[in-house]
């Protein structure tokens, strides 16, 4: 229920979209009634939607999310690997018959690096399909060309693809991994708190691993003007507002 509710609800997950459809809603509301409140209503969301156009606010959320994982401390003896699939494209890899991946592929190449630095260590991929209609193929088969394009060897990779989101990820992995070893967790470092929550929930002990930052702590007024982009900053607010939302969510539903 809670995947399909998460789905359904998607778009207005997305802070832009959710300020557009209010701004619309209130104006056709307002066209209808002329009621003061309306207009006011309408000027409040008018006036977020430039705010959240031109200043920097989602990066301060993201640096807000990222900052606990910022220095990484060197892990010794990890015994398994554990990566959250989201760094795959799903239907360019399908289309095009090559591995296409996107802004999260730290993912995997992170996978790499800490398996060649602990040669006993597995791997566990942890991915399948999160849409509602499915594609012909899944994250785990992304993955796959992945880990044989750069030669790794496949048989310390375990791919588990009946997964659909984090919650899902974690109560797999709580079926089928030694949670008395030593377990490492990678995924972006912005998604890192909500996913340390729900292990902490489900008593999993995990050693983050963050990788694919979006913020950092080098903000200066005149490199952000240098460097200005609306795009930029939308998408940093509406990648902000869903983890706080996902984090809020299950703060109050588990």
């Amino acid at each position: 229920m809670y995947f399909y509710l998460s789905k359904i609800l998607a778009p207005l997950l997305n802070l832009t979209n959710l300020i557009f459809f209010l701004i619309i809603l209130g104006t056709l509301l307002n066209f209808f009634y002329r009621k003061k409140k309306i207009k006011i209503f309408v000027i409040f969301n008018i006036f977020l939607l430039l705010t959240t156009t031109i200043l920097p606010l989602g990066k301060f959320g993201l640096k807000y999310l990222e900052k606990d994982y910022l220095v990484q401390q060197k892990i010794n003896n990890i015994d398994n690997i554990v990566i959250l699939a989201g760094s795959e494209n799903i239907y360019l890899t399908h289309t095009t018959k090559k591995l296409n991946l996107n802004n999260s592929s730290e993912r995997l190449i992170a996978s790499i690096k800490l398996a060649n630095e602990n040669s006993n260590a597995k791997i566990y991929f942890l991915g399948g399909d999160g849409n509602l209609k499915k594609h012909k193929i899944d994250e785990t088969f992304v993955a796959k060309n992945f880990y044989n394009d750069v030669a790794f060897d496949i048989t310390r990779v375990n791919f588990i693809n009946n997964t659909r989101n984090t919650i899902e990820n974690l109560t797999e992995l709580k079926k089928i991994i030694d949670l008395d070893k030593n377990n490492v967790l990678i995924t972006s470092a912005f998604h890192m708190k909500r996913t340390m929550l729900i292990a902490k929930q489900m008593n999993i002990k995990l050693t983050p691993y963050a990788v694919d930052f979006r913020y950092g702590d080098n903000f200066s007024l005149i490199n952000f003007y240098q460097h200005f982009s609306i795009s930029s900053n939308l998408r940093s607010v509406d990648l902000f507002f869903r983890e706080f939302i996902g984090i809020l969510a299950f703060k109050l539903f588990y």
